[in-house]
């Protein structure tokens, strides 16, 4: 009788460890990067986010970001740093979990070249493929942990000689970590200090290329309100969602970093469900493919020099006809993060 006592209240216990767990979250950074060449510079440990918890956890679809708040501007206010000559890599991810090791870089399924956007947010993590998960067995595997560790590059170029020598720029950053569900794990602020040096060499001719999206085109939507919406398909367009500008030919890409369209619920959809395309607008002459959206790198469009100015494109979104995919599909809201590439032809 008493054995039997005891065990109830162990088994309890448990139950009320496994039900009051958390994540919590937290960074570190080192932020100082001397720029000595028109090669640019990196930190190879410029930021890590530590996710931490006690007990049981399983935080799926969990995500990540950083948004610079305010210009990357220098310490005497005369002179900016281009917001996308930054861009973020993972570097590695380690800690501890019970049973299973902590997710890898691909299981999270992290882009491996974020580039930082002047006003905009920009997802290090968009949505993870894997949960921090830890199922402790009694007190085995009880505390969790899963860092992230981050370079920071500078891009090189010959941009670099417009800025005089031991001239010192300041990016002060945001990160949110989130959960599913879009509410704040947690939050830090953090400054990168970047200074340029004596530049050693020549300007490099190398390909500048920029990629940037309107403010109302960063979360497209697409919405069945009705039964036509099922029965005819769905479309929608964002104008002048896209703006390239680059100094040689160039191509764009375009990729979701999940395999699938998910609910906060689970759920799933196909991603080759919807249909994508790009549209030259204002006298941009370069070719387009439409393609449907998958998992891996698609051509999108081709275009040329753009000679300084602005190249625009308006971007579609769309569905078939009839397609049993979306009737047959629970009510929820459905998401997935596409990745759009620009590199020389």
């Amino acid at each position: 009788m008493n054995n039997r006592k005891i065990f109830s209240f162990i088994l309890l216990l448990c139950l009320w460890i496994q039900c009051l767990s958390q994540v919590s979250y937290s960074s570190w950074i080192n932020g100082y990067m001397p720029v000595s060449s028109y090669g640019g510079g990196s930190i190879p440990d410029a930021y890590t986010a530590s996710f931490s918890g006690n007990g049981y956890l399983n935080v799926p679809y969990w995500r990540l970001s950083v948004r610079l708040k305010q210009p990357v501007a220098s310490t005497d206010g005369n002179y900016t740093l281009p917001a996308n000559k930054l861009s973020f890599s993972p570097v590695s991810s380690s800690g501890n979990a019970y049973p299973y090791a902590v997710p890898t870089i691909s299981q999270i399924g992290m882009p491996l070249n974020v580039m930082m956007q002047e006003g905009q947010e920009i997802f290090l993590v968009p949505q993870s493929n894997a949960a921090m998960y830890n199922f402790p067995f009694l007190f085995f595997g009880y505390y969790y942990n899963l860092q992230l560790r981050y370079s920071l590059v500078l891009a090189g170029g010959a941009y670099l000689g417009n800025y005089p020598s031991w001239t010192t720029f300041v990016a002060p950053m945001q990160f949110t970590a989130y959960d599913r569900y879009n509410n704040v794990i947690g939050r830090m602020d953090h400054v990168f200090q970047f200074q340029i040096g004596t530049l050693s060499g020549t300007p490099p001719d190398v390909p500048e290329m920029s990629l940037k999206f309107s403010a109302s085109a960063v979360n497209g939507s697409l919405e069945f309100n009705s039964r036509n919406d099922y029965a005819n398909g769905v479309n929608v367009s964002y104008s002048n969602a896209l703006t390239v500008r680059s100094n040689t030919n160039y191509q764009i890409k375009i990729r979701s970093l999940q395999n699938n369209f998910t609910s906060a619920a689970g759920n799933t959809l196909p991603l080759d469900a919807v249909k994508l395309s790009l549209a030259p607008v204002n006298g941009n002459n370069a070719s387009v493919y439409p393609i449907a959206l998958a998992s891996w790198q698609q051509l999108a469009a081709k275009g040329g020099y753009t000679q300084g100015s602005n190249a625009y494109y308006d971007i579609n979104y769309s569905t078939s006809a009839n397609d049993q995919r979306f009737m047959s599909a629970k009510p929820e809201d459905y998401s997935t993060t596409l990745q759009f590439e620009i590199t020389p032809q």
